[in-house]
């Protein structure tokens, strides 16, 4: 039976003719299911039976849950005169795509999970490998937002007199990054947020000069390295008031620059001032 089916170009991201073709001709070899189709490529998609289309998120598909990655009807011969749509989402490796596809037009040919012992591509669960991503390490921007919430946590070192005054100093700090410079390759934004739920850098006052700063990191795809910043918590020395601005935008510049050390950042916070000049770098 010959069966017509097409991608939906509308959802492409990048190209998925290798996975596509490869789960073709896989099924174009097998007899197995309600019936046996010859899958054949319409140009006119809206002359397939089987439509393909990539999709970034499933996140229901008749009674599964969020972590399906694909999604078709289980068809009989009769039911594919009807145009029909098979999902899969579009954030896995080539390989791991086209297993998906083979899987999910398994369900068009009537079978279902039931059948993996005769056709094992139909097991319920499947091993997949993400995209791969750029590695942290190799990234000059790690972050995967630029609307940055920060909240200020004055617990046990700011006084509600002195709250408003630190504020300011630490909204000069980040504005550096944010108007009139070219060193960051990304248009980012900051603003003040009341709770720690919400704020992805945290800033807090300790008794000491300088800052210091931790952050936690995501990965994102499916090797044992991290790719991207999730938050970061910067601690502002307070013995020296009046750089708590240069403190933060130097934690800001080493977050936002990816870098490793003070020659990777722009004058002045590259290490040929002590503390800065605080003149030299706010106008």
């Amino acid at each position: 039976m010959r069966v017509g089916y097409a991608v939906d170009e509308n959802a492409l991201n990048r190209s998925y003719k290798q996975a596509v073709v490869g789960a073709i001709d896989f099924w174009n070899n097998q007899s197995v299911g309600s019936y046996d189709a010859n899958y054949t490529y319409v140009s006119n998609a809206s002359e397939a039976q089987i439509l393909i289309q990539f999709v970034n998120k499933i996140t229901y598909c008749d009674g599964y849950d969020n972590s399906t990655v694909g999604c078709a009807p289980v068809l009989e011969k009769d039911d594919v005169a009807l145009a029909q749509t098979v999902r899969v989402e579009d954030r896995y490796a080539m390989e791991s795509t086209q297993d998906i596809i083979i899987h999910e037009l398994g369900h068009t040919r009537g079978l279902v999970h039931e059948d993996s012992n005769e056709v094992p591509v139909m097991n319920e669960t499947i091993g997949t490998l993400l995209i791969p991503e750029t590695n942290l390490e190799n990234r000059s921007y790690g972050w995967q937002t630029t609307d940055f919430r920060v909240y200020f946590d004055t617990a046990g070192t700011v006084s509600s007199v002195e709250e408003d005054t630190y504020r300011q100093e630490i909204r000069e700090g980040w504005q550096y990054w944010t108007k009139d410079t070219d060193h960051l390759e990304k248009d980012v934004s900051f603003r003040f947020v009341d709770s720690r739920e919400e704020a992805n850098i945290v800033v807090k006052m300790r008794d000491h000069e300088g800052v210091r700063w931790e952050y936690w990191v995501f990965n994102t795809d499916s090797d044992d390295s991290f790719e991207v910043y999730q938050n970061a918590t910067l601690y502002v020395g307070e013995r020296n008031p009046e750089y708590i601005d240069y403190n933060t935008a130097t934690a800001l510049g080493y977050l936002l620059l990816n870098a490793e050390n003070e020659t990777e950042l722009p004058e002045p916070f590259d290490g040929d001032d002590e503390l800065g000049d605080t003149d030299r770098w706010t106008d």
